[in-house]
Parts: structure tokens; sequence; C-alpha cells
């Protein structure tokens, strides 16, 4: 899935078995199991987990979650139709420079090669850069008002850390 728009070619495809022990070294951040959790939940076609590449180095990543949000307030409302795309993250040594909207643009590519029509993630309303991409990318409010999300995750230090944001669901039609 090489991309080669006029920014920073990428490569972005599925994470493999051999790619944990790299992305669990090169981008250490979440739960120490994160990325086997996720390896592991793509080999049962749960999801798929892009992984971006860039001169061998792992540099961004996003989940494909084929069954969508698990928020009660967005599952209720779309109800398995739309899949998710969760933890959208690149280096930020590489943020803008299209990494991100390559990694966006695999995800979409798959969801429409399994026929389905709409595609979905959450943002952060304190997250504007990240909101003009999915705006510039076709994304839309798609209605169901501010969204609480929170969780914990390891830092890079290896500290347990939690977060708390409001968040927007935006989808875009396929």
């Amino acid at each position: 899935m090489r991309s080669t728009l006029s920014y920073l070619a990428v490569d972005v495809r599925p994470v493999a078995s051999r790619d944990v022990l790299i992305l669990e070294t090169q981008l250490p951040f979440g739960v120490p199991e994160k990325h086997a959790d996720r390896c592991a939940r793509q080999r049962r076609g749960q999801v798929v987990y892009l992984i971006a590449w860039y001169n061998g180095a792992t540099i961004g990543h996003a989940l494909l979650k084929w069954q969508g949000a698990e928020e009660d307030e967005v599952a209720s409302r779309l109800q398995g139709t739309c899949p998710d795309v969760e933890d959208l993250f690149v280096l930020e040594s590489f943020r803008s420079q299209g990494v991100g909207r390559q990694i966006l643009e695999a995800a979409e590519r798959l969801a429409r090669e399994r026929g389905l029509r709409h595609i979905g993630l959450s943002v952060a309303v304190n997250n504007p850069r990240a909101r003009v991409l999915y705006d510039r990318l076709g994304y839309r409010d798609a209605g169901l008002g501010p969204l609480h999300e929170h969780g914990e995750y390891v830092d890079a230090s290896g500290r347990h850390r939690s977060w708390d944001e409001i968040c927007v669901y935006l989808t875009k039609a396929l």
C-alpha cells in the first residue's frame, strides 16, 4: 500500500508477527502488550493494525476496528455499520508530512474493499490540527454530540498515566 503523494512517501501495511518486537522498541507507548494484542486481534479478523514505515523504521500506526467504535454512545447509534479508526498516531518529528493522511487512506481503501460504505473516528475537541486533517479528507460530524472518552496508558518513561478528553465522532462516506 505505497502512496506517492507529494508528501513523505511511507509504506503503510498491516502488522506482521515479526513486527511486534520492532514496534515495542520504536513505538513504546501504551501498555507493554499493546502491539502484540493488536497483532493477535488482527489474526482473528477483528481488526487491521496499520503500521507506517519509513526507511525501515516505524513512524506511525492506526487500528481499524471492523465492528466499529466500542463506546456506548457511538456503538448504539451506528450499530456496527461503520468501522472505526482508533489510535491514529504519528511520531512528532513526522507530523504534517502526509503520514496520517496515508494511514487513513489505507484504512479507507481496506473498508471499501470489504464493501463498507462509511468509516468513522473520534477526535478530541482540543486537537484542532487533527480536526483540520479529518475535515480536509471528508470526515463530518456524525451528530452524536460531545463524547467523554478516557483510559490509561504507559508513557515513554514507563509511568502509568490516565487520559480524559471530550471528543466528537466523525464519519466519512466511502
